[in-house]
This record gives structure tokens, C-alpha cells and sequence, in this order.
């Protein structure tokens, strides 16, 4: 039941926050990824070059059942591309993730995503390919890394 807790919790925290933001191009965009983990993608735009994300990915089999969130906080780095189409971005920053394989064995990590991503000039959306390395904290030191691509869909 906790855990349902700490989705609820991350929910709301990104859309409370996305109720304060000044009016911008692109503020709260929502879509998917696939890789390590697949799952859905929140990304709230606080100001022009920093931004929050959660995850939730999910899984649901007899060997590998799982949930895993994240969240992190990004800062962007604008390439001037000259690219009439849109813009493309360098980001960067610090992050946690909750992993709960087979729902019983919990573990917590800090996380720092290094990513790619493009948004689009005539439509309201864009896409992102990351790495992050991460060090599990809980319940063993254990460092590895995730990789992902994914959309999002900027609803306003």
C-alpha cells in the first residue's frame, strides 16, 4: 500500500508545481518510453533550460514483475542548430529511482540521466534518448546503468 502512496505523491507534487509555472512554449508534456524501464513519462518545464520528470514503468510476468518510478531534475543545454523544424537539447542532472522487483524486494537509487532530446516547432511534441547511471543505495551498494528512448506529447 506504501507504494501506491509514493505514486500518488509524485503525481500530484509534478502537477502542483506545474500549476505555478509562468506561461511558456512547452510546459507539461506526458508520453512513453521503451527500455530500461518501459513505462510512461511525465516532464514539467520550471523554467527555459530546467525541468522535473517522474517514470513509472511496470512489468507484470511470473519471472519478472516489477515497478519502477523515477524522478529527476534536468538542466538543458540549447544547441544552435539553425534548424527550422525545432531544437535540439543536451540535458543533464541528478535523480532518484524506486525499483520493486516481484513487488517484495525494494531498493532505492540515485541516478543521473545524460540525455539527448528534439522538440518540434509545428507539432507539440518530442523525443529523447538517455543513459543514466545509477548506484543502488538499498539494500546492496550495486552500481549499473539504464538506457531509454522516448516521446512525449506537450499538452500545454
Amino acid at each position: 500500500m506504501k507504494k501506491f502512496h509514493v505514486i500518488i505523491l509524485t503525481f500530484a507534487v509534478v502537477f502542483a508545481i506545474s500549476q505555478k509555472v509562468d506561461a511558456q512554449d512547452r510546459t507539461l508534456g506526458i508520453g512513453g518510453v521503451l527500455g530500461d524501464p518501459h513505462g510512461v513519462s511525465l516532464k514539467l518545464y520550471i523554467s527555459e533550460d530546467k525541468a522535473l520528470t517522474a517514470g513509472l514503468g511496470f512489468g507484470i510476468a511470473d519471472e519478472i514483475s516489477f515497478v519502477y518510478i523515477t524522478a529527476d531534475f534536468l538542466i538543458h543545454r540549447m544547441f544552435d542548430t539553425g534548424w527550422d523544424a525545432g531544437s535540439l537539447h543536451v540535458y543533464y542532472g541528478p535523480g532518484v529511482a524506486f525499483y520493486d522487483p516481484r513487488f517484495r524486494d525494494a531498493s532505492i537509487s540515485l541516478r543521473g540521466p545524460l540525455g539527448l532530446g528534439a522538440d518540434f516547432r509545428d507539432a507539440p511534441v518530442g523525443i529523447f534518448l538517455e543513459v543514466a547511471p545509477y548506484i543502488d543505495l538499498t539494500p546492496d551498494f550495486y552500481f549499473s546503468f539504464m538506457g531509454a528512448a522516448g516521446f512525449r506529447f506537450y499538452i500545454n
